[in-house]
């Protein structure tokens, strides 16, 4: 039997305030390693591809994500309806997706990080996949953005999260998210993922990670060649994965 809206989000809402009294959860894109049995088991490459639907649709959820982001961008201590709003990467997507009535660490569980925590809610209630398209609204999961466990080495998995804002023609994504340095919109192309700039000098791909003394001249910096993977929080009327690449 197919568990309605409203019975589901009720169920969440029981199980956040259960969660909340026995995980303390770490907000940041820079929470402390957990052990592998904490970790989500995820393969974004080996995820459906996001024809096959789950949970909700409304175009009017999306918008509602959308505006609050654009909303927060630049801002230097953003609030929504006034609440002061996270600026780590999980607690900023958390508070824009509770505009939508999502809570996104409604599946946490102990030792996870915000973007564990995201990711295992969309395992649940929505979809992972990975392609060179997303639609604006999903979710954006990126690998290695820093060496969280110190050792020098390009293994640390789900280290930063953002929002899908935009789609342009040549196939460049535009992503909002939280830095060190604030809410801010970046582009990522998934088609190009080792060029910085196309022919013209326009941005298409943003730095993410920060070059250490430990990187080599190998190790990648650009948000696409740290993406992990999306993640669909809404039913969309057609896929958008596998599409063809754009002209250039």
């Amino acid at each position: 039997m197919i568990e309605s809206s409203t019975a589901l989000f009720a169920r969440r809402r029981r199980a956040r305030f259960a969660i909340a009294a026995a995980v303390v959860l770490e907000l940041g894109c820079t929470g402390r390693r957990v052990a592998t049995s904490d970790s989500p088991a995820v393969d974004f490459a080996t995820m459906p591809d996001p024809t096959e639907r789950r949970g909700p649709s409304s175009a009017d959820a999306v918008e509602a994500v959308l505006v609050a982001a654009r909303d927060t961008l630049g801002v230097s201590s953003p609030r929504l309806d006034g609440d002061a709003v996270p600026t780590d990467c999980s607690g900023y997507l958390h508070a824009l997706y509770k505009r939508a009535h999502f809570d996104l660490f409604s599946e946490a569980r102990p030792g996870d990080n915000g973007v564990r925590a995201i990711v295992r809610w969309v395992q649940r209630y929505g979809h992972l996949y990975r392609a060179q398209l997303a639609a604006p609204g999903d979710l954006i999961f990126f690998d290695n953005s820093y060496d969280r466990n110190g050792d020098g080495r390009l293994n640390d998995r789900l280290t930063h999260a953002g929002l899908v804002e935009q789609v342009l023609p040549d196939g460049t994504l535009l992503i909002v998210h939280a830095t060190n340095h604030g809410i801010v919109r970046e582009p990522m192309n998934l088609f190009r993922p080792h060029e910085a700039t196309d022919a013209s000098g326009r941005a298409i791909n943003a730095p993410l990670r920060r070059k250490g003394t430990g990187d080599g001249p190998k190790t990648p910096h650009l948000m696409s060649e740290l993406f992990a993977g999306f993640g669909r929080v809404f039913q969309r009327a057609e896929s958008l994965a596998g599409r063809a690449p754009p002209e250039p």
